[in-house]
């Protein structure tokens, strides 16, 4: 029976007494049985939720006979939208919170609806990672196909490159867009072999999907087959068997539509989608092609439509430049072998790798002895009478070698720029005697140049380095890409394991029958879900499972859940490293004999699973059990909608002393290391330190810290009160705001039987915890009234009376003789007060030295800083 204090917490919170169980399937409301795997006894309290008559739904006590309702739920106002009850055993609904949610139903002729409860706030980033996943999809996705074409026409001949090449340009510049939106808002469309093939027709997109089954799961490259025409490209994604995505890149030119090929994905079937045609460049927009040898002209499109020729000509080898790369260095690299030591602090440049384009120095091959070093990079700009001018300068750490790669570099070489090295005396750096191969030359100063430093031109003794630079575009397109695969393995993805479409018919399996499914998770996760279609109720154990490469297997994890009739969606929250197979085993779970259409692979073995189980590879039957693996974000925001963030850890300070008389720091502490949401019940706990700034801590409970309240929200959160105060705060102090708190005079002083105790105060003291130990000004000490001295812990002595100096008009006046004192530990105490000429002086002491006496000033209202100590 709960606390009567208890009690009203949970009224006037919208929270229920605890349940014990939570239904996971449709039952009889009557007699013994087990929910949720737990035998249930009279007297217990359940939730039932799964009522196939969801007027039946609610919370019930357990007789032998006939179930009720129970008392505190047996009314609209008591079953109202919004509150909540928690769980506290159970094979899946252990320490989940459940709330209601139909506005004031009519109890027996309402639909009453309960789901797991998620607060708002995750509730919101949940829906915000979901939306971060599909928009990171897309970008992956159009990343990759820019970056492939971008490294594909790089080494293509101009006549291949003009299909592709300025679609590079144009699909790195709206790397997020999904195709549609992306051709629709280009203005220039690209580079087409011909008028004829640009205002001709091209692939624009694709109809409705069907997507299919079967498939390897993955993304791969589309394939057309048929109709008249050549030229285009594109990607298309495989999820869970099925097509879910296409995306075409390159339009090419059509006269009749060819038909979309998925072969790439090994198994899938049944897959299909139209292609759609339409106009490659519209009226209004511009294109390139070619109008003699290695030199591009652009051309509008007017009504007719027509190609007209805009006279802008363009190399063919400057579009090249921007896509493609190139490696500049004409002597061998082999450090000591055949290889001098440069000794001098010159700068060595090769004039090839001068460009009119800017480029990206993408990786650097130097001559370079047995130990790592560094180099330094010198980028300077051509002028027109040969001099350089310094553009910027780099050191990059050099690794050891004869032939020492130093890759991965992004360095801005900007257009009409030369790039040279310089030693720097960590490392050997070598250079070859003789003449620089091929006839060419270097070029050479004796320091970092400045503004229009003269060079000097040299035809022998070559430096040992070359450079790969990388078109502005091409680069642009392959740092987008790598951004979305960082992107995809921050946010996590979603793998659906298993047969797509369950149900419970077909052949139960034996007793300890286990089978491990053949697709291991693509990161560290979670299985966050799994779905078996079953017969009746009984028990099965989920796995995580090491595949050892020789038909054995070895057990990392065991879980148990309980099976009903039905398919059952099962959330759960299983840790799952990278390479690791999901797995069920226990029997009772239904398969269809000899019928597997998708060829899904299993490891099976008739026999309990344990470390070292000798299992073999079958794609005979269809298991009806399906997982859901998530990674990343994904994965959290899974696990927070299903409970196991914020809706466990329910039971963790149930020793902890509600009185505040025992400490309960340990508990604490103990309770935030061992969940990320600890409920803190109803009670006043006495604390040293809050732990993790109270990261996860919620519940109607109240910690003080030190004798000071610590606020934590009544409702799991992502975040704790103490840190979100203070940032906001934060914001106001950098912009030297005044802030007006408002209440009237109840609000102002209700419950407050001293200045420490004002709910201002409280707030000061929240916001300040373990930063200082601040007390609101002292704003009304007229000894009348409600709010004298003593309110604030303050005594007088001698005469005193009331005047109406101040900011606030409300002030004590100290007659001779008179004083006022209190105690307390400050770092400062700031005093203000208004001395009128010929009224005598004030004297002022603290820590029991002898009296301070400011000196005489106008009769103003004034203040004194008085620097005090503990």
């Amino acid at each position: 029976m709960a606390r009567p204090a208890t009690a009203a917490v949970r009224l006037l919170t919208g929270e229920r007494e605890p349940v014990r169980l939570a239904t996971t399937a449709n039952i009889l409301l009557h007699g013994l049985q087990a929910i949720d795997g737990v035998p249930c006894e009279v007297g217990d309290r359940v939730l039932v939720k799964h009522q196939a008559d969801q007027r039946q739904n609610g919370i019930y006590t357990v007789s032998e006979g006939e179930w009720f309702r129970a008392a505190d739920a047996r009314t609209a106002r008591t079953l109202q939208k919004g509150t909540t009850v928690h769980t506290q055993v159970g094979s899946v609904n252990a320490g989940r919170v459940f709330e209601f949610s139909a506005d004031e139903p009519v109890v027996g002729s309402d639909a009453i609806a309960i789901a797991p409860f998620v607060p708002p706030d995750i509730a919101e980033v949940v829906e915000d990672v979901e939306s971060l996943r599909d928009a990171t999809q897309v970008l992956k996705d159009a990343t990759e196909a820019s970056a492939g074409q971008a490294a594909a026409s790089a080494a293509s001949s101009v006549a291949n490159a003009g299909q592709t090449a300025a679609d590079v340009v144009t699909t790195a510049a709206n790397l997020a867009s999904a195709q549609a939106a992306r051709d629709a808002s280009l203005y220039g469309k690209g580079i087409f072999p011909t008028t004829t093939a640009a205002i001709g027709f091209g692939i624009v997109g694709s109809g409705a999907i069907t997507a299919g089954a079967g498939g390897a799961n993955g993304t791969f490259d589309l394939a057309f087959t048929g109709g008249a025409g050549s030229g285009a490209a594109g990607r298309f994604v495989v999820a869970g068997g099925a097509l879910t995505q296409i995306l075409v890149t390159a339009p090419g030119s059509y006269t009749v539509a060819p038909a979309f090929s998925f072969a790439a994905s090994a198994g899938l079937a049944g897959a299909a989608a139209a292609v759609v045609l339409g106009t490659n460049v519209a009226v209004g927009q511009y294109f390139w092609t070619e109008v003699s040898s290695g030199v591009l002209g652009l051309y509008t499109v007017a009504a007719g439509p027509v190609a007209v020729d805009t006279g802008v000509r363009a190399s063919a080898a400057e579009v090249i430049a921007l896509i493609g790369s190139r490696t500049v260095g004409p002597v061998a690299i082999a450090g000591s072998v055949g290889g001098t030591m440069v000794s001098n602090s010159s700068v060595y440049y090769w004039p090839g790798s001068l460009s009119t384009v800017d480029e990206f120095l993408s990786s650097v091959e130097l001559g370079f002895g047995a130990g790592s070093g560094t180099i330094h990079i010198v980028f300077a700009h051509v002028e027109g009478d040969g001099t350089l001018t310094l553009v910027s300068e780099q050191t990059i750490p050099v690794v050891a070698g004869p032939s020492s790669v130093n890759s991965g570099l992004s360095i801005l070489k900007p257009a009409g720029s030369v790039m040279g090295l310089q030693r720097t005396g960590a490392g050997t750096w070598y250079y070859r005697a003789g003449a620089i191969p091929n006839g060419e030359s270097e070029w050479f100063t004796a320091a970092v140049p400045t503004s229009h430093t003269a060079k000097t031109i040299g035809f022998t003794n070559g430096p040992q380095w070359k450079a790969t630079f990388t078109g502005e575009v091409g680069t642009k397109a392959r740092a987008a890409y790598d951004t979305a695969n960082d992107l995809v393995d921050v946010v996590g993805t979603d793998q659906a394991v298993g047969w797509p479409s369950l149900v419970n018919t077909g052949t139960n399996t034996p007793a300890n029958y286990s089978v491990v499914m053949q697709t291991p998770a693509p990161a560290d996760g979670y299985i966050t879900e799994v779905d078996v279609g079953a017969s009746g109720s009984g028990a099965a154990n989920i796995h995580v499972i090491q595949y050892n490469g020789d038909l054995t297997v070895n057990v990392i994890s065991t879980h148990q859940i309980t099976l009903a009739n039905g398919v059952t969606e099962i959330p759960l929250s299983i840790p799952i490293a990278a390479g690791q197979y999901p797995a069920i085993s226990g029997g009772g779970y239904r398969f269809q004999n000899s019928v597997n259409p998708q060829g899904i692979p299993a490891w099976i073995k008739a026999a309990a699973l344990s470390n070292g189980a000798t299992v073999a590879s079958s794609t005979q039957h269809r298991y009806e059990v399906a997982f859901t693996i998530k990674t990343g974000l994904i994965a959290d925001a899974a696990r927070a909608l299903s409970g196991d963030t914020q809706n466990t850890g329910m039971s963790l300070l149930a020793d902890a002393d509600p009185n505040g008389v025992v400490d309960a720091t340990a508990l604490f502490a103990s309770a935030g290391a061992a969940h990320p949401n600890p409920y803190v019940p109803p009670g006043s706990f006495a604390l040293t330190a809050m732990p993790k700034s109270g990261d996860g801590f919620w519940g109607p409970g109240k910690p003080f810290v030190g004798g000071r309240r610590f606020f934590v929200p009544a409702r799991p959160s992502l975040f704790n009160l103490y840190d979100g105060f203070r940032a906001k705060m934060a914001e106001h102090i950098a912009n030297n705001d005044v802030l007006c708190l408002i209440a009237d005079s109840i609000g102002h002083w209700a419950l407050a039987s001293n200045g420490p105790a004002h709910w201002f105060n409280r707030v000061t003291q929240f916001a300040n915890l373990g930063i200082s130990d601040d007390e609101p000004g002292m704003t009304a000490l007229r000894p009348s009234s409600t709010y004298t001295p003593a309110f604030y812990g303050v005594t007088t002595s001698g005469t005193v009376s009331t005047g109406t100096r101040g900011p606030l008009a409300e002030s004590i006046i100290l007659a001779d003789g008179a004083a006022l004192a209190f105690t307390g530990a400050y770092e400062q105490v700031d005093v203000h007060y208004t001395q009128d000429a010929g009224q005598g002086s004030l004297d002022f002491a603290f820590n029991g030295g002898a009296p301070t006496r400011p000196s005489m000033l106008p009769a103003l209202w004034r203040s004194i800083n008085i620097p005090a100590r503990p």
